[in-house]
């Protein structure tokens, strides 16, 4: 009997999908239409519709770190035969703000301690891209502040491809609301509150950007800050982006009934 693929269920990593040979759903048509689309984009769908593995696919498409494993992640994708210029370009900084949260006490320090570590792996994984000293310019920053304006500014002063992608935008942000009330909410998304200040230092920094998140609540809150960003939401081009249509599932349940 031929070997099938296994579903992979819970997996949102794509990388570790198509090495295991896992059943894959190919939306990588996608990624031209998103080019085309804008540099700044900003897109939701409800849980469950797959976004952080498509967005781990995008990190693997677009990172310069990756393009000696573009055959094999891509190879059998319909952009493995119609690749964009843009692939294998970018510095890439994921954040994913579903794993910050805790005491509302302790939410900026929480934010900020996992940006301060995401903000240090990215340095490290690019360091060979600038000058001598690069890393160990970032450490001697003496706050999570200094070090991301430190990493912005030589982006921009080496003038770096960089691509930004932030999973879950909203996620603490919904808790938040949802247990605290608006006023605490407020607090962190209006005037100079420290989630919408986040924003706005992410809007002159990165070639690309692109948002992602469960729901609309937030989005006037933060994007004033960040005011430049496109909504593909309703786009009907993109309707098929993430979860599956009709067609796809069909596929899906003639793969295995074979």
């Amino acid at each position: 009997m031929e070997k099938y693929k296994l579903l992979p269920y819970g997996i949102s990593n794509y990388a570790q999908i198509k090495r295991e040979g896992k059943y894959m759903v190919d939306k990588t048509k996608y990624l031209e239409l998103m080019e085309r689309a804008g540099n700044f984009l900003f897109f939701i769908r409800p849980r469950r519709f797959g976004k952080s593995l498509f967005l781990s696919m995008m990190g693997s498409y677009y990172d310069i770190e990756a393009k000696d494993k573009f055959d094999l992640l891509f190879g059998d994708t319909y952009v493995g035969s119609h690749p964009t210029t843009e692939h294998n370009e970018y510095q890439v900084l994921r954040l994913d703000f579903s794993i910050t949260g805790g005491n509302i006490d302790e939410l900026r320090e929480n934010v900020y301690g996992y940006i301060d570590v995401t903000y240090g792996i990215f340095v490290s994984k690019y360091a060979k891209y600038y000058p001598a000293g690069y890393e160990e310019g970032f450490y001697k920053q003496k706050s999570t502040s200094d070090r991301m304006n430190y990493v912005h500014a030589m982006i921009k002063r080496y003038d770096v491809k960089a691509y930004l992608i932030i999973d879950e935008y909203d996620n603490f942000t919904n808790n938040v609301l949802n247990k605290h009330g608006e006023s605490v909410y407020h607090a962190m998304t209006h005037a100079e509150g420290f989630y919408r200040e986040l924003f706005k230092r992410f809007k002159p920094s990165f070639t690309r950007i692109l948002m992602m998140g469960v729901s609309p609540v937030i989005m006037d809150d933060v994007t004033s800050g960040y005011n430049i960003a496109t909504a593909l939401t309703l786009e009907e081009h993109f309707n098929e982006m993430l979860g599956f249509s009709k067609e796809e599932v069909r596929q899906i349940i003639r793969y295995y009934n074979e």
